[in-house]
């Protein structure tokens, strides 16, 4: 199946293109510029595997949490080419793909698994994630909740494996918690290819989302909406 993914919901973002066997992922090579370089990043992509954007069978992005803005960008984009192209669109949790990658990337042994995003102003959201072996990721996440920082630390199940955005900036504070383990930094972001890969389970089990209808997991308001 044509498939195009896309993750922009951090500064540093990628998107894939997937079909016939074959696969390329790429980095959005200037964080943060997402809205102008994430277009034709499919593109290429997609021509190197050697069809068009508007062959597209299915659209996956990573809905939330991350960057309000980035958020915006990927769901928009992948809405507008699902509607053009008649694609299916499947938006995926980024807390999903993060533990699908985890499971992939260290041998969990029935360990927990953590997994926790920046969410500013010394927050994370974090959530927990369990094996389910009816879920297209394998994994089913618990409800987020917006947590401090310390408070998680301090909470963490004991041996607890934790991944996620939120340990480029907790990754240190973590060596209170020698019992827990760091997941490798490849677990730290959600990723286009990943998120393909859900998606792809999602639309083979007959779960895909309605374009009018998907928006962004944003987990609390912005700043300017707080303030308001």
């Amino acid at each position: 199946m044509r498939t195009l993914a896309i993750d922009t919901s951090l500064a540093a973002g990628s998107i894939s293109a997937s079909g016939t066997g074959l696969s390329i992922e790429r980095a959005l090579p200037i964080p943060g510029a997402h809205a102008r370089l994430v277009a034709a990043a499919l593109r290429d992509a997609a021509g190197e595997l050697g069809w068009d954007i508007g062959t597209a069978e299915l659209v996956a992005v990573v809905r939330g949490p991350g960057s309000f803005t980035g958020l915006r960008v990927g769901v928009a984009l992948a809405k507008g080419i699902a509607w053009a192209c008649g694609a299916r669109l499947v938006g995926v949790s980024g807390f999903e793909t993060i533990a699908w990658k985890s499971d992939r990337a260290i041998e969990l042994l029935g360990r927990p698994l953590e997994i926790a995003y920046d969410a500013g102003r010394g927050d994370v959201y974090a959530a927990p994630a369990t094996p389910c072996g009816t879920a297209a990721s394998g994994w089913t996440v618990g409800p987020p909740r917006i947590v401090r920082a310390e408070s998680w630390i301090a909470t963490l199940p004991a041996a607890a494996v934790v991944a996620g955005p939120a340990l480029a900036v907790l990754a240190e504070r973590l060596s209170v918690r020698p019992d827990v383990t760091i997941a490798p930094a490849s677990c730290w972001t959600a990723g286009a290819a990943a998120a393909a890969a859900i998606a792809g389970a999602e639309s083979a089990a007959g779960r895909t989302d309605d374009p009018a209808l998907l928006v962004p997991d944003y987990l609390r308001p912005s700043y300017a909406e707080d303030r308001g």
